[in-house]
Protein backbone atom coordinates (compact mmCIF):
# COMPACT_ATOMS: atom_id res chain seq x y z
CA UNK A 1 0.00 0.00 0.00
CA UNK A 2 1.26 3.37 -0.71
CA UNK A 3 1.67 5.89 1.33
CA UNK A 4 -1.09 8.16 -0.63
CA UNK A 5 -3.50 5.25 -0.80
CA UNK A 6 -6.50 5.68 1.84
CA UNK A 7 -6.40 3.01 4.25
CA UNK A 8 -9.74 0.94 4.27
CA UNK A 9 -11.48 1.48 7.94
CA UNK A 10 -13.07 -1.23 9.41
CA UNK A 11 -15.80 -1.36 11.73
CA UNK A 12 -15.12 -4.74 14.36
CA UNK A 13 -18.00 -6.16 16.91
CA UNK A 14 -16.94 -8.06 19.56
CA UNK A 15 -19.19 -10.83 21.26
CA UNK A 16 -19.70 -12.69 24.55
CA UNK A 17 -16.83 -15.57 25.10
CA UNK A 18 -15.36 -14.20 21.94
CA UNK A 19 -13.28 -10.96 23.39
CA UNK A 20 -9.89 -12.46 22.71
CA UNK A 21 -10.40 -13.53 19.77
CA UNK A 22 -11.43 -10.80 18.88
CA UNK A 23 -8.88 -8.57 19.82
CA UNK A 24 -5.96 -10.62 18.76
CA UNK A 25 -7.79 -10.02 15.50
CA UNK A 26 -8.07 -6.67 15.45
CA UNK A 27 -4.01 -7.02 16.26
CA UNK A 28 -3.93 -8.76 12.77
CA UNK A 29 -5.86 -6.44 10.96
CA UNK A 30 -4.52 -3.11 11.98
CA UNK A 31 -1.32 -3.52 10.39
CA UNK A 32 -3.37 -3.48 7.03
CA UNK A 33 -6.56 -1.22 8.16
CA UNK A 34 -8.11 0.70 10.51
CA UNK A 35 -9.85 -0.69 13.31
CA UNK A 36 -12.53 0.55 15.19
CA UNK A 37 -13.14 -2.43 18.05
CA UNK A 38 -16.33 -2.26 19.90
CA UNK A 39 -15.15 -5.21 22.54
CA UNK A 40 -16.94 -6.81 25.44
CA UNK A 41 -13.98 -7.04 27.74
CA UNK A 42 -11.42 -4.32 28.74
CA UNK A 43 -8.72 -7.51 29.69
CA UNK A 44 -8.67 -8.92 26.25
CA UNK A 45 -7.10 -6.23 24.49
CA UNK A 46 -3.95 -6.49 27.29
CA UNK A 47 -3.59 -10.27 27.26
CA UNK A 48 -3.54 -10.19 23.32
CA UNK A 49 -1.40 -7.32 23.25
CA UNK A 50 -3.64 -5.58 20.91
CA UNK A 51 -3.72 -2.11 22.85
CA UNK A 52 -0.27 -1.26 22.70
CA UNK A 53 -1.12 -1.62 18.65
CA UNK A 54 -1.54 1.64 16.07
CA UNK A 55 -4.46 1.61 14.37
CA UNK A 56 -7.32 0.26 16.86
CA UNK A 57 -9.35 2.39 18.70
CA UNK A 58 -11.08 0.84 21.48
CA UNK A 59 -14.83 1.36 22.75
CA UNK A 60 -15.56 -1.07 25.94
CA UNK A 61 -19.42 -1.84 25.27
CA UNK A 62 -18.84 -4.14 28.77
CA UNK A 63 -18.58 -1.07 30.90
CA UNK A 64 -22.25 -0.24 29.54
CA UNK A 65 -23.61 -3.38 30.08
CA UNK A 66 -25.44 -4.88 33.22
CA UNK A 67 -23.24 -7.33 35.15
CA UNK A 68 -24.36 -10.96 35.60
CA UNK A 69 -26.77 -13.51 33.95
CA UNK A 70 -31.06 -13.42 34.34
CA UNK A 71 -33.89 -12.92 32.50
CA UNK A 72 -34.59 -9.77 33.03
CA UNK A 73 -31.20 -8.72 32.59
CA UNK A 74 -30.94 -10.47 29.50
CA UNK A 75 -33.50 -8.29 28.02
CA UNK A 76 -31.88 -5.00 29.25
CA UNK A 77 -28.33 -5.89 28.01
CA UNK A 78 -30.17 -6.11 24.36
CA UNK A 79 -31.82 -2.97 24.56
CA UNK A 80 -28.57 -1.35 25.46
CA UNK A 81 -26.84 -3.19 22.90
CA UNK A 82 -29.21 -1.72 19.85
CA UNK A 83 -28.28 1.66 21.23
CA UNK A 84 -24.77 1.41 20.93
CA UNK A 85 -25.23 -0.52 17.75
CA UNK A 86 -27.23 2.39 16.63
CA UNK A 87 -24.78 5.12 17.89
CA UNK A 88 -21.74 3.33 16.19
CA UNK A 89 -23.50 2.01 13.10
CA UNK A 90 -24.86 5.37 12.15
CA UNK A 91 -22.12 7.71 13.46
CA UNK A 92 -18.88 6.10 13.00
CA UNK A 93 -17.08 6.68 9.57
CA UNK A 94 -16.22 2.95 8.40
CA UNK A 95 -16.06 0.63 5.25
CA UNK A 96 -16.73 -2.40 6.19
CA UNK A 97 -18.31 -3.89 9.29
CA UNK A 98 -17.48 -7.47 10.90
CA UNK A 99 -19.50 -8.80 13.57
CA UNK A 100 -18.46 -12.12 15.65
CA UNK A 101 -20.97 -14.93 16.02
CA UNK A 102 -24.53 -14.51 17.26
CA UNK A 103 -24.80 -10.49 17.66
CA UNK A 104 -27.71 -9.23 19.04
CA UNK A 105 -30.21 -6.87 17.36
CA UNK A 106 -27.70 -6.68 15.07
CA UNK A 107 -30.10 -7.76 12.28
CA UNK A 108 -32.16 -4.84 13.10
CA UNK A 109 -29.29 -2.67 11.15
CA UNK A 110 -29.19 -4.75 8.18
CA UNK A 111 -31.29 -2.91 5.78
CA UNK A 112 -29.88 0.53 6.86
CA UNK A 113 -26.54 -0.80 6.38
CA UNK A 114 -27.45 -2.15 2.72
CA UNK A 115 -29.20 1.61 1.93
CA UNK A 116 -25.98 3.24 2.66
CA UNK A 117 -23.96 0.53 1.03
CA UNK A 118 -22.39 -0.03 3.84
CA UNK A 119 -20.19 -4.22 3.22
CA UNK A 120 -21.22 -6.40 6.05
CA UNK A 121 -18.52 -9.38 7.19
CA UNK A 122 -20.11 -12.07 9.75
CA UNK A 123 -17.53 -14.91 11.64
CA UNK A 124 -19.49 -17.48 12.92
CA UNK A 125 -17.33 -19.67 15.54
CA UNK A 126 -20.70 -21.72 16.32
CA UNK A 127 -22.70 -23.45 13.32
CA UNK A 128 -25.57 -24.12 15.37
CA UNK A 129 -25.33 -22.76 18.60
CA UNK A 130 -29.18 -23.41 19.46
CA UNK A 131 -28.66 -26.85 19.00
CA UNK A 132 -26.44 -26.76 22.47
CA UNK A 133 -28.34 -24.35 24.00
CA UNK A 134 -31.45 -26.78 23.42
CA UNK A 135 -29.69 -29.47 25.30
CA UNK A 136 -28.63 -28.00 28.03
CA UNK A 137 -31.74 -25.09 28.94
CA UNK A 138 -34.71 -27.06 27.06
CA UNK A 139 -36.26 -28.84 29.89
CA UNK A 140 -39.13 -26.15 31.57
CA UNK A 141 -40.57 -23.09 29.84
CA UNK A 142 -37.95 -20.56 31.46
CA UNK A 143 -35.54 -22.59 28.94
CA UNK A 144 -37.60 -22.67 26.23
CA UNK A 145 -38.41 -19.02 26.43
CA UNK A 146 -34.63 -18.61 26.50
CA UNK A 147 -33.82 -20.24 23.50
CA UNK A 148 -36.56 -18.46 21.74
CA UNK A 149 -35.63 -15.21 22.90
CA UNK A 150 -32.25 -15.83 21.79
CA UNK A 151 -33.49 -16.84 18.29
CA UNK A 152 -35.46 -14.04 17.78
CA UNK A 153 -32.64 -11.05 19.25
CA UNK A 154 -30.26 -12.70 16.56
CA UNK A 155 -31.98 -14.17 13.45
CA UNK A 156 -29.57 -16.56 11.95
CA UNK A 157 -31.28 -17.18 9.01
CA UNK A 158 -32.08 -13.21 8.19
CA UNK A 159 -28.42 -12.49 9.05
CA UNK A 160 -26.74 -15.19 7.02
CA UNK A 161 -28.97 -14.59 3.67
CA UNK A 162 -27.97 -10.81 3.62
CA UNK A 163 -24.04 -10.22 4.76
CA UNK A 164 -21.71 -9.66 1.90
CA UNK A 165 -19.34 -12.55 3.38
CA UNK A 166 -19.53 -15.42 5.96
CA UNK A 167 -16.42 -17.00 7.54
CA UNK A 168 -16.03 -20.13 9.14
CA UNK A 169 -13.12 -22.22 10.56
CA UNK A 170 -13.54 -25.38 8.80
CA UNK A 171 -14.68 -26.52 5.26
CA UNK A 172 -17.40 -29.05 6.99
CA UNK A 173 -19.22 -26.26 8.05
CA UNK A 174 -19.13 -24.24 4.81
CA UNK A 175 -20.64 -27.47 3.51
CA UNK A 176 -23.47 -27.39 5.90
CA UNK A 177 -24.07 -23.34 5.40
CA UNK A 178 -24.29 -24.46 1.78
CA UNK A 179 -26.93 -27.51 2.39
CA UNK A 180 -29.01 -24.73 4.11
CA UNK A 181 -29.08 -23.05 0.94
CA UNK A 182 -26.71 -19.98 1.93
CA UNK A 183 -24.81 -19.05 -1.32
CA UNK A 184 -21.89 -20.96 -1.44
CA UNK A 185 -19.47 -17.92 -3.48
CA UNK A 186 -20.14 -15.35 -0.18
CA UNK A 187 -18.60 -18.59 2.46
CA UNK A 188 -15.06 -18.19 3.06
CA UNK A 189 -13.17 -20.92 5.20
CA UNK A 190 -10.39 -19.29 7.44
CA UNK A 191 -8.69 -21.19 10.16
CA UNK A 192 -8.42 -20.38 13.59
CA UNK A 193 -5.85 -18.27 14.51
CA UNK A 194 -2.57 -18.79 16.45
CA UNK A 195 -1.53 -18.34 20.18
CA UNK A 196 1.43 -15.92 20.00
CA UNK A 197 0.21 -13.86 22.27
CA UNK A 198 0.62 -16.59 24.92
CA UNK A 199 4.17 -17.41 24.03
CA UNK A 200 4.87 -13.25 24.52
CA UNK A 201 2.93 -13.97 28.32
CA UNK A 202 6.00 -16.37 28.88
CA UNK A 203 8.35 -14.18 27.08
CA UNK A 204 8.09 -11.43 29.14
CA UNK A 205 7.75 -13.49 32.61
CA UNK A 206 3.91 -12.45 32.82
CA UNK A 207 2.84 -16.41 33.14
CA UNK A 208 1.80 -17.74 36.15
CA UNK A 209 0.88 -21.43 37.36
CA UNK A 210 -0.67 -22.86 40.84
CA UNK A 211 -0.45 -26.65 39.71
CA UNK A 212 2.54 -28.85 38.70
CA UNK A 213 2.33 -31.30 36.25
CA UNK A 214 4.05 -34.91 36.44
CA UNK A 215 5.76 -36.22 33.47
CA UNK A 216 3.94 -37.79 30.37
CA UNK A 217 0.95 -35.61 31.12
CA UNK A 218 -1.72 -35.71 28.76
CA UNK A 219 -4.10 -33.08 28.85
CA UNK A 220 -7.72 -32.24 28.42
CA UNK A 221 -8.51 -28.18 28.09
CA UNK A 222 -11.44 -26.62 28.16
CA UNK A 223 -15.24 -26.55 29.03
CA UNK A 224 -16.71 -29.51 30.51
CA UNK A 225 -19.61 -30.51 28.17
CA UNK A 226 -21.62 -33.54 26.98
CA UNK A 227 -20.31 -33.10 24.08
CA UNK A 228 -17.03 -33.11 24.68
CA UNK A 229 -16.54 -37.26 25.41
CA UNK A 230 -14.72 -36.88 28.89
CA UNK A 231 -16.89 -40.14 29.75
CA UNK A 232 -14.78 -41.55 27.00
CA UNK A 233 -11.52 -39.79 27.89
CA UNK A 234 -11.90 -41.52 31.21
CA UNK A 235 -12.53 -44.88 30.40
CA UNK A 236 -9.50 -44.39 27.88
CA UNK A 237 -7.25 -43.72 30.44
CA UNK A 238 -8.35 -46.45 32.33
CA UNK A 239 -7.36 -48.85 30.04
CA UNK A 240 -3.82 -47.05 29.70
CA UNK A 241 -3.10 -47.23 32.72
CA UNK A 242 -3.67 -51.66 32.79
CA UNK A 243 -1.95 -51.82 30.34
CA UNK A 244 1.12 -49.49 30.79
CA UNK A 245 0.72 -49.07 34.61
CA UNK A 246 0.77 -45.45 35.86
CA UNK A 247 3.60 -44.16 34.23
CA UNK A 248 1.09 -41.65 32.60
CA UNK A 249 -1.28 -38.70 34.02
CA UNK A 250 -4.48 -37.27 32.43
CA UNK A 251 -5.35 -34.01 33.28
CA UNK A 252 -8.83 -32.46 32.75
CA UNK A 253 -8.48 -28.50 32.98
CA UNK A 254 -12.00 -26.74 32.74
CA UNK A 255 -14.73 -25.93 34.00
CA UNK A 256 -18.24 -26.85 33.41
CA UNK A 257 -20.16 -25.24 30.29
CA UNK A 258 -22.70 -22.58 31.48
CA UNK A 259 -25.74 -24.06 32.68
CA UNK A 260 -24.38 -27.59 32.68
CA UNK A 261 -23.50 -29.25 36.09
CA UNK A 262 -20.45 -31.00 34.75
CA UNK A 263 -20.84 -33.13 38.56
CA UNK A 264 -22.04 -36.56 36.98
CA UNK A 265 -18.87 -37.15 34.90
CA UNK A 266 -16.45 -36.72 37.75
CA UNK A 267 -18.44 -38.90 40.30
CA UNK A 268 -17.41 -42.00 39.36
CA UNK A 269 -14.11 -41.36 39.56
CA UNK A 270 -12.85 -43.45 42.38
CA UNK A 271 -9.44 -43.06 44.92
CA UNK A 272 -7.71 -45.76 42.82
CA UNK A 273 -8.25 -43.04 39.84
CA UNK A 274 -7.37 -40.20 41.17
CA UNK A 275 -3.62 -41.39 41.31
CA UNK A 276 -3.40 -41.04 37.55
CA UNK A 277 -6.62 -38.45 36.99
CA UNK A 278 -5.89 -34.91 38.02
CA UNK A 279 -8.94 -32.54 37.88
CA UNK A 280 -8.82 -28.56 37.54
CA UNK A 281 -12.04 -27.86 38.22
CA UNK A 282 -12.39 -24.50 37.30
CA UNK A 283 -11.12 -21.26 35.13
CA UNK A 284 -8.21 -21.52 33.71
CA UNK A 285 -6.83 -17.99 33.04
CA UNK A 286 -4.66 -16.66 30.15
CA UNK A 287 -1.66 -16.51 32.44
CA UNK A 288 -1.93 -20.09 33.40
CA UNK A 289 -2.19 -21.85 29.75
CA UNK A 290 1.33 -21.50 28.37
CA UNK A 291 2.39 -23.22 31.50
CA UNK A 292 -0.82 -25.40 31.24
CA UNK A 293 0.29 -26.87 27.89
CA UNK A 294 3.47 -26.37 27.89
CA UNK A 295 4.22 -28.58 30.41
CA UNK A 296 1.81 -31.52 28.62
CA UNK A 297 3.17 -33.90 26.36
CA UNK A 298 -0.03 -33.63 23.98
CA UNK A 299 -3.68 -32.48 23.81
CA UNK A 300 -6.23 -35.12 23.42
CA UNK A 301 -10.05 -33.45 22.31
CA UNK A 302 -11.88 -36.54 22.53
CA UNK A 303 -15.61 -34.96 21.25
CA UNK A 304 -18.56 -36.27 19.62
CA UNK A 305 -20.68 -36.13 16.90
CA UNK A 306 -23.17 -33.31 18.80
CA UNK A 307 -19.65 -31.08 18.35
CA UNK A 308 -19.75 -31.21 14.41
CA UNK A 309 -21.44 -27.65 14.45
CA UNK A 310 -18.61 -26.16 16.65
CA UNK A 311 -15.07 -25.15 16.27
CA UNK A 312 -12.29 -25.57 18.23
CA UNK A 313 -9.47 -23.58 19.22
CA UNK A 314 -7.71 -25.80 21.41
CA UNK A 315 -5.78 -27.50 17.95
CA UNK A 316 -4.40 -24.17 17.30
CA UNK A 317 -3.73 -23.59 20.75
CA UNK A 318 -1.48 -27.27 20.99
CA UNK A 319 -0.16 -26.01 18.02
CA UNK A 320 1.53 -23.31 18.83
CA UNK A 321 3.49 -24.80 22.20
CA UNK A 322 4.69 -27.65 19.34
CA UNK A 323 1.96 -30.26 21.31
CA UNK A 324 0.41 -32.59 18.87
CA UNK A 325 -2.88 -33.46 19.34
CA UNK A 326 -5.45 -36.87 19.09
CA UNK A 327 -8.98 -36.07 17.92
CA UNK A 328 -12.18 -37.41 17.40
CA UNK A 329 -13.10 -38.01 13.57
CA UNK A 330 -15.25 -34.94 13.88
CA UNK A 331 -15.08 -33.44 10.48
CA UNK A 332 -14.74 -30.13 12.49
CA UNK A 333 -11.80 -31.09 14.02
CA UNK A 334 -10.08 -33.80 12.18
CA UNK A 335 -10.05 -31.87 9.00
CA UNK A 336 -7.13 -29.77 11.24
CA UNK A 337 -4.92 -33.21 11.68
CA UNK A 338 -2.63 -34.52 9.29
CA UNK A 339 -2.67 -38.22 10.80
CA UNK A 340 0.23 -40.06 11.73
CA UNK A 341 2.07 -36.16 11.22
CA UNK A 342 0.77 -33.66 13.46
CA UNK A 343 -1.57 -35.79 15.44
CA UNK A 344 -3.46 -38.55 15.56
CA UNK A 345 -7.46 -39.82 14.36
CA UNK A 346 -9.69 -41.78 16.40
CA UNK A 347 -12.93 -43.13 15.96
CA UNK A 348 -15.31 -41.09 18.16
CA UNK A 349 -16.62 -42.48 21.42
CA UNK A 350 -14.13 -45.39 20.81
CA UNK A 351 -11.89 -45.56 24.25
CA UNK A 352 -10.05 -48.26 22.74
CA UNK A 353 -8.77 -46.69 19.96
CA UNK A 354 -8.33 -43.81 22.23
CA UNK A 355 -6.29 -45.40 24.59
CA UNK A 356 -4.20 -47.21 21.97
CA UNK A 357 -3.72 -43.78 20.45
CA UNK A 358 -2.77 -42.18 23.73
CA UNK A 359 -0.05 -45.10 24.70
CA UNK A 360 1.33 -44.87 21.37
CA UNK A 361 2.17 -41.19 21.99
CA UNK A 362 3.41 -42.38 25.40
CA UNK A 363 5.79 -44.81 24.73
CA UNK A 364 7.21 -43.06 21.75
CA UNK A 365 8.44 -39.58 22.94
CA UNK A 366 10.91 -39.24 19.79
CA UNK A 367 7.65 -39.33 17.82
CA UNK A 368 5.26 -36.94 20.31
CA UNK A 369 8.09 -34.19 19.62
CA UNK A 370 8.64 -34.69 16.15
CA UNK A 371 4.81 -34.48 15.43
CA UNK A 372 4.96 -31.47 17.80
CA UNK A 373 7.16 -29.59 15.14
CA UNK A 374 5.39 -30.75 12.11
CA UNK A 375 2.51 -29.32 14.10
CA UNK A 376 3.96 -25.88 14.96
CA UNK A 377 4.76 -25.79 11.03
CA UNK A 378 1.09 -26.53 10.15
CA UNK A 379 0.29 -23.36 12.28
CA UNK A 380 2.16 -21.35 10.80
CA UNK A 381 1.75 -22.01 7.55
CA UNK A 382 -2.12 -21.98 7.71
CA UNK A 383 -3.24 -20.27 10.99
CA UNK A 384 -0.92 -17.73 11.82
CA UNK A 385 -2.57 -14.41 12.59
CA UNK A 386 -0.75 -12.91 9.34
CA UNK A 387 -1.96 -15.70 7.12
CA UNK A 388 -5.29 -15.54 7.78
CA UNK A 389 -6.16 -11.75 8.08
CA UNK A 390 -3.98 -11.18 4.62
CA UNK A 391 -6.85 -13.55 3.10
CA UNK A 392 -9.34 -11.77 4.97
CA UNK A 393 -8.00 -8.24 4.04
CA UNK A 394 -8.11 -9.04 0.18
CA UNK A 395 -11.93 -10.37 0.94
CA UNK A 396 -12.49 -6.63 2.02
CA UNK A 397 -10.67 -4.65 -0.52
CA UNK A 398 -12.82 -6.93 -3.07
CA UNK A 399 -15.69 -6.24 -1.63
CA UNK A 400 -14.70 -2.46 -1.41
CA UNK A 401 -14.13 -2.15 -4.78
Amino acid sequence: MSSKEKRLKVLLFDNDDFSDYTSYFARGLSKYVEVILYCFSDESPKITGAVNQKGIKFVYINKRLPKGHSSIKGIVRVFILFFILLDALLRTKYDIVHIQDYLPAFFLFIPILKLRKKRICWTIHDLDIFSLWTRLFASGINGRLQILFRKIVTQPSFTGKYVDRIFVHSLSHKQKLIAKNIDQRKIHVIRQLDYQYLLEITKNNLSSCDFELENNSVLFFGNVAPWKGIDKLVEAARIVKNKIGPIFHLVIAGKPYPGFDGKQFFENIDNEDKKFIKIINRYIFSSEIPALVGKSSFLVLPYNHEFQYSSSGVIPLSYTFAKPVIVSNVPSLSEYVEHGKTGLIFEEKDSKQLANCIIDLIKNNSKCLEMGQFAHQKLVREMSLDVCCKVIIDIYNGLVK
